[in-house]
């Protein structure tokens, strides 16, 4: 049949003709031996791929580990007056953080829950991530998992990347969440007096996140007395309701009892999301010397004699 119309060109005699059929023949041709390109389904970019959750095989294999974890601070369950949102997913779940999401403007600047609202605030920028789907801080976020096997060593799950970084500390770990940003003020300064060569496992229990002064391996040889020791100020039996960072704080917070009780610690004051709060904190900026007038001043509002030694 092709041989046959070129042929009946070619009697014509119409040049024009023949080039409009030989082109048209050329395109098909080329047109028959390209792979058909792919039909685009979406604009989106591909989703990061998300690391499995360990968690019985885990609890069976590190039991002691589990058990601390379960214990701390990092196994805090789905809350609503948290903020389970893509903002603050950031740290309290970083499987679920949008580095996309934004502060939005007053009342709703994050989803989340008041305890006088029935239902939580939606925010625009900050979608509320259903129970169901909130990931926490597990396992997979501070070890490398592989073929559902958790890694001992420590690591770093970055969301944006979808895959875990090398950490060489565990100051560097905790650094990730216990930092510094334009809303939140999260950052641990360790002064340049006592600790400040210190790594956070130091000290705290690496998966419950415990810490004690006085623990086995630190200051042991701390005791109380009936009277005032001259080798250890302060170290009285009056004293022992007192954490060590309530005198020891070396960064000028304020002191006083915590409501409710008769423990007495440091209290510092943040800024979040604009508003300023004052709550219990424990110092980590300290120093081997205290000064006893920063609670036993005339008429403090506590009653307690303006010298220890009374």
């Amino acid at each position: 049949m092709v041989i046959q119309s070129i042929s009946k060109y070619l009697g014509s005699g119409s040049f024009s003709g023949i080039r409009i059929f030989c082109l048209g023949l050329i395109a098909c041709i080329c047109a028959g031996c390209q792979t058909p390109a792919p039909i685009r389904t979406s604009q989106k970019s591909p989703t990061a791929p998300v690391i499995p959750t360990v968690t019985e095989s885990v609890s069976q294999k590190y039991p002691q580990e589990w058990n601390d974890w379960e214990a701390g601070p990092h196994s805090v369950a789905y809350d609503l007056g948290k903020g389970p949102n893509t903002y603050c997913a950031r740290c309290h779940s970083p499987q679920n953080w949008d580095s996309n999401a934004q502060i939005d403007p007053v009342p709703n600047c994050v989803s989340c829950k008041f305890e006088f609202e029935a239902s939580p605030r939606i925010a625009v920028g900050n979608p509320l991530i259903g129970e169901s789907e909130w990931k926490g801080i597990g396992c997979e976020v501070c070890h490398r998992v592989e073929n559902a096997v958790t890694n001992p060593a420590i690591s770093w799950f970055n969301q944006q990347t979808g895959y875990s970084e090398t950490i060489t500390s565990s100051s560097q770990l905790c650094e990730k969440c216990h930092m510094d940003t334009q809303t939140l003020r999260y950052k641990i300064e360790l002064g340049v007096d006592a600790h400040n060569d210190f790594t956070c496992t130091d000290c705290h229990q690496s998966h419950s996140t415990f810490a004690s002064c006085s623990s086995e391996t630190c200051h042991s040889d701390v005791t109380f007395s009936e009277e005032l020791n001259p080798d250890h100020p302060g170290h009285t039996t009056f004293h022992q309701s007192v954490n060590c960072t309530a005198c020891h704080d070396a960064s000028g917070l304020d002191v006083g009892p915590m409501e409710g009780t008769e423990i007495w610690t440091t209290f510092r004051t943040t800024e979040v999301l604009g508003r300023a709060q004052t709550v219990p904190y424990t110092s980590h900026n300290l120093t081997t010397e205290i000064e006893c007038k920063r609670c036993h001043f005339l008429d403090n509002p506590w009653g307690i004699p303006d010298s220890v030694s009374e």
